[in-house]
C-alpha cells in the first residue's frame, strides 16, 4: 500500500512541477551532457526528453478524464470461510459522456500475506468481517 501512495505522490509532484523539471533538464542537464559526452548524446537526451514530455501530457490528460468520470471508488476487503480466505473487491461508479452512471465491481481472492498491512491490522484488531478503503480522486 505504501508503494502505491509513494507512486501517487511522485506522479503528483512530477505533474505539478513538470514545466520546471523540463526547463531545468533542457537548459542545464542537456548542456552538461553535451559538454561531457558530446553533441550526439545531448541530442539523444533531448529526444528522450521530448518523448517523456509527450508521455507526461498523456498522463495529465488521463488523470483529468479519470477525475471527471469517476464518481466513487473504493476497495473492500472481506473475510470468507471464517477467515480462511480473503477477498479484495474493487467497486467503482463512473459517469459516461452522456451523464449515465455505470457501476462496476471486480472481486478476487487474495492470500493473507498480500493484503495491505493496515488491512491485516484492522482484521486482527477489530475482528471485523470487512475493511473498506475509500479512494479519493477529487480534491
Amino acid at each position: 500500500m505504501w508503494v502505491v501512495v509513494a507512486a501517487a505522490i511522485a506522479v503528483t509532484l512530477s505533474v505539478a512541477f513538470w514545466q520546471r523539471i523540463l526547463a531545468w533538464a533542457n537548459q542545464v542537464l542537456a548542456e552538461w551532457l553535451g559538454r561531457l559526452f558530446g553533441q550526439d548524446v545531448r541530442e539523444a537526451f533531448l529526444l528522450l526528453l521530448a518523448a517523456a514530455d509527450r508521455l507526461q501530457v498523456a498522463v495529465q490528460r488521463a488523470l483529468a478524464l479519470l477525475r471527471e468520470r469517476v464518481v466513487r471508488a473504493r476497495i473492500l476487503f472481506r473475510r470468507l470461510n471464517e477467515g480462511r480466505l480473503h477477498e479484495k473487491v474493487v467497486q467503482a461508479e463512473f459517469r459516461q459522456a452522456d451523464g449515465q452512471l455505470v457501476q462496476m465491481e471486480k472481486a478476487e481472492v487474495v492470500p493473507w500475506h498480500e493484503l495491505p498491512d493496515e488491512v491485516r491490522e484492522k482484521f486482527i484488531r477489530r475482528q471485523s468481517a470487512q475493511v473498506a478503503i475509500e479512494l479519493r480522486l477529487k480534491e
